[in-house]
């Protein structure tokens, strides 16, 4: 029998996907998978962020956003968000204030509902939250705007992951760059595209405090003409951002090219890194010519080729729970990614010498939706969420969680 092994009824049937789909779901040996909430709780899930008392509290593309209890998968709704919904547009981003509960307030990306015409607004907000456990509701009047940047309608890609770094204690946000793919020979061309460009917010990593000032240690604070939010560049769509306590390692999940040699990627975020798009793709590679390598940008963390299609959406560094349980020590310190377009989340080992991570290998496949977001929880499972519909709600909209079934 290979390392993978198919699960079993008496795995599978704690998932509400069809049994057809779940018969093609692989996990390696020992591993399980369970469902959290079904799409009877959630619609169009976006993202997650876990709570102090370990609670998932989870984005609608909507603007619905639910609390679901992890241990015994109680849900309910936590107030919701008026936001325009077009493509991927929605409520996306959410994270906890370091202190939450003893400073209640949650982050939230979304996009406002009265842009003008041809045009969408992208904003960050703080809002507070009352009560607390299964009686948690953010409060409808506490907004508290920090950020907004406007996009063309037309465009792709509005990035919208939010990271609340709880040493530096800024909030990092992701924007894409809003490109139409079809342009992108004249995308590229352009000498003031808006990845590059330091005076425009799209295709970046901004950073700001938790009241949406500017932090002092920003790297183009003082460069005329720039926008001193920015904090990285040359970014495509970074769907995602996750923060790993014992490296300091901030990584972006980013969605690269769509021509078959492109790469999907995993960023570094570190002061004042260009990545580069779009004028070059993975390591330096020329976007247009595809032949020749450019000096002078910042090579990805890890990449991986796109082949028949990839959406990298998710990664995270694998720390087993402080319980102690956990994955087996293969996969601790461990690159986890998730890919929507190949429904699948792959691992790779990450040397402690160098801190680059080495090839890819399967782990979980077969989903029979894509997930799009991953995060680990405090009892040492990976979280993520399947998002079937694309555009629309699905029967196939979940949280769920692989777990260690050996211990």
């Amino acid at each position: 029998m290979s390392y993978r092994h198919r699960i079993l009824a008496a795995v599978i049937a704690t998932l509400t996907l069809s049994a057809a789909a779940l018969a093609e779901v692989n996990l390696p040996a020992g591993f399980g998978i369970e469902t959290v909430a079904g799409p009877e709780v959630v619609s169009e899930p976006m993202e997650m962020a876990f709570a102090p008392d370990g609670a998932a509290w989870v984005t609608g593309r909507t603007g619905q956003l639910w609390r679901i209890d992890t241990s015994t998968r109680a849900a309910q709704s936590v107030g919701s968000v008026a936001t325009e919904v077009s493509g991927d547009r929605g409520l996306h981003g959410i994270a906890f204030h370091p202190d939450f509960p003893r400073t209640p307030h949650v982050f939230l990306a979304y996009h406002l509902t009265n842009a003008p015409k041809d045009k969408y607004v992208a904003r960050v907000s703080r809002w507070t939250v009352t009560g607390s456990g299964a009686a948690s509701r953010i409060d409808p009047g506490s907004e508290k705007p920090l950020v907004e940047w406007e996009g063309d309608q037309a465009g792709q890609h509005v990035g919208g992951a939010l990271l609340a770094h709880p040493k530096e204690r800024v909030l990092y946000i992701t924007t894409g760059e809003n490109n139409q793919n079809a342009n992108l020979r004249k995308y590229c061309d352009d000498p003031n595209n808006k990845a590059q460009s330091l005076g425009d917010p799209r295709g970046k990593v901004l950073r700001v405090g938790f009241d949406g000032s500017v932090p002092k240690d920003n790297p183009h604070v003082k460069t005329p003409g720039a926008d001193p939010r920015v904090f990285t560049r040359g970014h495509r769509q970074p769907w995602s951002l996750t923060y790993d306590a014992p490296t300091g390692l901030i990584l972006a999940a980013e969605n690269g090219g769509d021509l078959s040699d492109d790469y999907d990627e995993v960023n570094r975020i570190v002061p004042g890194a260009n990545f580069g798009w779009p004028k070059v793709f993975g390591a330096g590679m020329q976007t247009l010519t595809r032949t020749n390598h450019v000096d002078g940008f910042t090579d990805p963390w890890f990449q991986y080729q796109r082949n028949t299609g990839a959406s990298c959406v998710g990664a995270l560094i694998y720390r087993p729970a402080a319980s102690g349980q956990g994955f087996p020590e293969k996969y601790q310190g461990a690159l986890f990614y998730a890919d929507f377009a190949r429904k699948s989340i792959r691992t790779a080992a990450v040397n402690p010498k160098t801190g680059k991570p080495g090839p890819g290998e399967a782990f979980l496949q077969g989903l029979p939706a894509g997930p799009l977001a991953m995060q680990l929880g405090q009892d040492g499972a990976v979280y993520f969420i399947t998002h079937g519909g694309g555009t629309k709600s699905s029967t196939n909209d979940s949280v769920a969680r692989i777990v260690w079934k050996q211990h």
